[in-house]
This record gives C-alpha cells, structure tokens and sequence, in this order.
C-alpha cells in the first residue's frame, strides 16, 4: 500500500530558525494514476522527493559515490524507488524498492551487492534529506543546507556493516546554474537532476564479510527522477565528476533517442562556483576504441572534457582510466580514473575522477 503524509513540526535544538519536516512514504508497489513530477526547484526543497507518488512509469533515485585518493578503493550506493519504473524492467524481476552496492576493493576485485527495501521513508528539512530504507539496513541523514550528509548501513544479509561520511566542498546547483527557486532541473525532457554535493571530503569506514575497508576521497551525491523509464529517451550518455587543484568539476554530456545533445557543467574552486551552465561542454571519449556517438563494445582508454565557461575561460581536462569499476558489455560502463587538467593558459592540475559512459 502507497501513503505519503506530511508532518509539519517545529524542530527543537541546533537550528538558528525553526524549520519544516515533511515526511514522505513510498510503498512496495506501484499505484494506479497519473503521479506529479517536479522539474523546477521549490523553496528550501532541493535534495526532497520530486514525486509525489509511484506509478508504473514514474521513479526516483538517489546516488552516493566515494573514490579514494590512490584510485584503489571505490563504493557506489543508490537508492532506487520504483526501480522497474525507472529501468524499464518487468515488475518482479527487481525488487520494487532497490538498493544496489558497488565495493572497489585494495587488491582490485569487484563486489556488486542489493537488497530490497520494504518501503522508503524520507524526511526533508530544508534543503536537505534524510532517508531510511525500511528492512534493508540502509538509511542516510542529511544536513538542512547540504553541507554534509551521513550514511549508515547494517546489512545483516549481505554482511556489509559501517557508515560514510560526506562533508561538501562544492554548492549544489540546479541544472543550467545556480540553485534558485524556479529554476529547471531538467537535463532532457522527463529527466530531472539535482547536484545536492559536486564534490566532497569523504570518510568510509566499512566491514565487509570481515574485510575492513578505512580511507578518505573525493564524495559526490545526486538524484535523478522521471516520468517514464530511461529507455524511452536515452541514447547514450557520458557523466561524470572530478577534482583536481582547487577544482570540483561535474560534466553531464547526454545524446537522447532522437539525436539531440544536451550539456551540463559545473566547476567551482574553493567552495565558490566558477561557472555552471549548459550547451557549452562537449565531453569526447579518446584513444584506442574511442568513437561518438559510443559505438556498442568499443571502450576507449579516456576522455577529454572542454568547458567554455565565457569570460572565466576554457577548462580543458584530460581523464585516463585507472579501472573499470562496473561493466555491462555494450550497455553501461563506470571507472575510476586520474586527472590532468586547468584553465587554459594557467596551471594545470593532476586529481581523481569517478564517470561513467551509458550506450557503449
């Protein structure tokens, strides 16, 4: 059964004004009707759900990554409602509510775990979220302002156990710029995109079947939603996020069914946005293999990603695969990969990357 009811309390303790909790359920199955999906952002709204209700068609997930410093180490966790919805899979070949987990482990193996959640509760405050994935283990509390976030997991089933810390380095931001109410969250028609933390300081400490995993990187967390599933409308896609230097940079080059590119991008330097803005960053895969549009089985070894940003200049970043973190041959690939890059003309700059290329 689908509920969602909204408490609205004063909270006690910490806050310098009083804030609103709105607290949202999702069941374990899909609803009958034509659900609301939000594309623009609210006020004080922008990690909260953007659907008020699953049906078939219509999903939401939310996406934490961490790689470590040396390339070595890596996890991805998201947390998917109505994940036949969103992948286009037939109901009951996945569970409904869905938690998929990516382990890079020091000597190089891959561990890929889910789990299903009974139903999802999810609390705003702000523009913040916080999350339990009921009977699964999972839950994650996040800040009114976005500035850190913390998840915890107890997963009795899958024997991983600890939690993750993410403290932002980098404001989030809307699609196309900064993060005012009205503005689009789209990146193509009926697929919305909320950056909540481009790029952060994260700490995992987690045990896994009684493996210690213990070390720091750069964290990233987003959400995406839609109206209908992925399929219907992508060709393929390249995203992905970085730092190196000062920098935080977030590239989202996406090719839907009908041929159309669209182009995201953002970089900021020392917590303060440089530039945020759309149509002006191509991201092009290079080396052996490298085609585009991706060409399925052909995997290059990179990619370079040049940012007009206008009067602040040409970001110009070369990235190098270290591993291929998750692979679906001729779908999906994700990697972790070293970074070479900087303002044309200035200082270039060596870091980490986490990216992915969908449609190849």
């Amino acid at each position: 059964m689908f509920f969602t009811s909204f408490f609205r309390l004063v909270l006690l303790g910490g806050l310098a004004a009083a804030q609103t909790a709105v607290v949202t359920t999702y069941g374990d199955s899909a609803v009958a009707g034509d659900s609301t999906v939000q594309y623009t952002l609210g006020a004080d709204d922008f990690d909260a759900p953007k659907v008020d209700f699953y049906n078939a068609t219509s999903a939401q997930w939310w996406y934490f990554d961490v790689v470590s410093t040396d390339l070595t180490q890596s996890v991805v966790i998201s947390f998917l409602g109505n994940a036949p919805g969103a992948t286009g899979t037939p109901v009951g070949e996945v569970p409904f509510n869905f938690i998929e987990v990516n382990l890079q482990l020091p000597n190089s193996s891959l561990v890929a775990l889910s789990a299903a959640a009974e139903s999802i509760t999810l609390t705003t405050v702000g523009n913040g979220l916080s999350g339990v994935m009921n009977g699964a283990g999972y839950n994650w509390s996040g800040a009114p302002d976005l500035s850190n976030i913390l998840i915890k997991i107890n997963d009795t089933v899958n024997g991983l156990s600890g939690s993750i810390q993410f403290n932002s380095k980098a404001p989030y931001h809307a699609s196309c710029g900064p993060a005012t109410e009205g503005a689009s969250l789209l990146v193509s028609p009926h697929l919305g995109w909320g950056n909540s933390i481009p790029n952060s300081l994260a700490s995992v400490s987690l045990n896994y079947q009684g493996q210690q995993l213990s070390y720091q990187g750069s964290g990233y967390h987003d959400s995406n939603w839609g109206d209908r599933a992925f399929s219907a409308d992508l060709g393929s896609w390249y995203w992905g996020h970085a730092q190196f230097g000062s920098y935080s940079l977030v590239w989202f080059d996406m090719m839907d069914n009908t041929g159309v590119e669209h182009q995201l991008g953002y970089l900021a330097a020392n917590d303060t946005i440089i530039a945020n803005s759309c149509g002006t960053i191509p991201v092009r895969p290079t080396g052996a293999n490298s085609a585009y549009p991706p060409i399925a089985g052909l995997l290059p070894t990179g990619f370079q990603i040049v940012y007009n940003m206008s009067s602040a200049g040409i970001l110009e970043v070369n990235v190098t695969n270290y591993q291929a973190i998750v692979s679906y041959p001729g779908v999906y690939t994700r990697w972790v990969g070293s970074v070479v890059g900087g303002i044309r003309g200035e200082t270039a700059y060596t870091g980490i990357g986490l990216y992915e290329e969908m449609g190849g």
